[in-house]
């Protein structure tokens, strides 16, 4: 049975695999020929800021070759930062249709269903991912966190530690495990989680609000006071519209 990526020569019928660009058997020229030049053109307008001119040429690559990974997920990529999710989502179906192990594609699937709200697709894409490569950090703490936002708390956990025994210094995945200890209780572990959060930002406000819930839960109403003017003084000092 011919594979659905094949494709067979006009001239000598030979099956020939989607990615190869001439016939071995007849030497015929199989792709168009300006599907790499307009791969290569849409990353140079990527590079200098010109994402309509970017988009323009992967549609018209896609329009010749529907199944291209990399013009798939390029294109993905433009239209995820122009708040297009459905768009990107898509494309990066698409992209990892043709190609399964493109763990990147996974990834930023898993991404664009996370911000679309869809935690169990995004879970399910992180979850190919760490199939993939297991040590993949950023797809623990992204599986982290979608497993975190669906209440499933204890596998959020395992996912966040996972992370950081990957990447200690991940400064959001101390917070966020903060949050489970906070939320489940064990307090003296949260307050660690959330001290190691400001570790590197000593003002971040949540991780001071919360310690200082924390600190109010143990008795402690002291260091939860301070802990607020801290929270209050540093949401003062930000310039307007800063996150």
């Amino acid at each position: 049975m011919t594979n659905s990526h094949s494709l067979r020569c006009s001239r000598c019928g030979r099956i020939a695999a989607e990615q190869d660009k001439f016939c071995a058997e007849c030497g015929l020229f199989l792709r168009d020929g300006a599907i790499d030049q307009r791969l290569l053109l849409a990353l140079a307008y990527q590079r200098d800021g010109r994402s309509q001119d970017a988009r323009h040429e992967l549609e018209r690559l896609l329009s010749l070759e529907p199944n291209h990974v990399l013009a798939n997920h390029l294109l993905g990529n433009l239209h995820f930062h122009e708040g297009l999710l459905d768009q990107a989502a898509e494309n990066y179906q698409k992209a990892v249709a043709a190609a399964p192990s493109f763990l990147l594609g996974h990834y930023d699937l898993g991404v664009a269903y996370y911000h679309r709200g869809e935690m169990p697709r995004a879970a399910q894409a992180f979850r190919l991912c760490l199939e993939i490569d297991p040590n993949y950090n950023a797809a623990h703490y992204r599986l982290g966190l979608a497993l975190f936002h669906s209440g499933q708390l204890d596998e959020a956990r395992e996912h966040f530690e996972l992370s950081l025994s990957l990447t200690p210094e991940y400064l959001m995945a101390h917070y966020h495990l903060g949050i489970i200890h906070e939320r489940q209780g064990e307090y003296e572990a949260a307050a660690r989680e959330f001290e190691r959060s400001l570790e590197e930002s000593t003002g971040d406000v949540s991780s001071l609000y919360h310690l200082a819930l924390v600190r109010d839960a143990q008795g402690d109403h002291t260091a939860a006071d301070d802990l607020r003017r801290r929270a209050r003084g540093f949401a003062k000092s930000q310039p307007v519209g800063t996150k």
